[in-house]
């Protein structure tokens, strides 16, 4: 049985991965297949990426696979955060500063909050 606590993080969880998934989605119908044309190779692959990613763990939440869901779901923010913070402070993209600190704020999230959401097994006795 979930908590209501654990449907609320979950709710919030889900709603911050929709917005990247949105927003990342815009891009391509606004800019083409190619949006982020600012950045450099390797982050142009990641930015792009992250439709599919944050779609992922819509999906895998909406299926019920919490910890897939939570486990893809921190390493996506991680890389996003890194890759973000890279933009920012290593090629003077300062656009990318009220994104940013959303984006830290969201990670916190997941990261003070997956101990408490990640589901418990029991351990089966040895015969």
């Amino acid at each position: 049985m979930t908590r209501p606590i654990d449907r609320l993080l979950l709710g919030v969880i889900a709603l911050g991965f929709a917005i990247g998934f949105i927003t990342h989605a815009l891009d391509f119908w606004w800019f083409g297949w190619a949006p982020y044309t600012f950045g450099p190779p390797a982050l142009n692959l990641f930015w792009n990426a992250l439709v599919a990613l944050d779609a992922a763990v819509l999906v895998l939440l909406a299926l019920g696979r919490r910890r897939w869901a939570l486990g893809l779901g921190l390493a996506i923010m991680l890389g996003d955060v890194a890759a973000n913070s890279y933009a920012w402070a290593g090629l003077g993209l300062t656009d990318f500063a009220p994104a940013l600190v959303a984006q830290s704020g969201f990670l916190g999230l997941l990261l003070g909050s997956v101990g408490f959401l990640w589901p418990r097994t029991t351990a089966k006795p040895r015969p």
